[in-house]
């Protein structure tokens, strides 16, 4: 990274001083950010789909402060973070972690699906179901693929609708489309 790509790094070296930014990782060595999700690794025996995920609020040097959907409020060090095996996760805007093939809506009623979720973002297929052309082919047939980091699923208000979407039943069911 060039130190202008780094937020806190332009106006410390312009005036000539060192800089330091606050670098929270997770128990796996992914970096952490104000609004990642997070889940507990290290469960005890707690299945999956029983545990809360947490939202980082506050890095403040080697502090990280989480807001946990069934807990509340938890400030951690690194220690707590690997003790608890924290990781980061891709969530939707309410706090439901994000999977593949999942069927997921924005804010303003657009639908799509999961495709694939990676670190630090996910890949959402769009399939518009709407009379629109492109090149000769309905953009519901086509549909459109857009990447979304944690920031891009808030600013659009994306959220689960629906878990269990199969590969063989993926399709589009506008009239138009079939």
């Amino acid at each position: 990274l060039k130190p202008s790509a780094m937020p806190c790094a332009s106006s410390a070296l312009a005036m000539g001083g060192s800089f330091s930014c606050s670098s929270a990782r997770d128990a796996y060595g992914t970096s952490l950010e104000e609004g990642d999700w997070v889940e507990c690794t290290s469960t005890g025996g707690i299945p999956e789909m029983m545990q809360p995920l947490g939202r980082v609020m506050y890095i403040n040097g080697d502090k990280v402060t989480f807001t946990w959907t069934v807990w509340g409020t938890y400030i951690y060090d690194e220690n707590d973070i690997r003790q608890y095996g924290l990781q980061r996760v891709m969530a939707d805007s309410q706090g439901r972690k994000l999977k593949a093939d999942q069927l997921v809506m924005t804010r303003e009623g657009e639908e799509a699906l999961i495709a694939e979720v990676g670190d630090g973002s996910a890949t959402v297929k769009f399939s518009r179901a709407d009379t629109q052309y492109s090149e000769g082919r309905s953009v519901c047939a086509g549909g459109y693929t857009q990447y979304f980091r944690q920031t891009d699923i808030d600013l659009f208000g994306v959220r689960v609708v629906s878990n269990a979407i199969t590969r063989g039943s993926r399709k589009c069911t506008n009239p138009t489309c079939i």
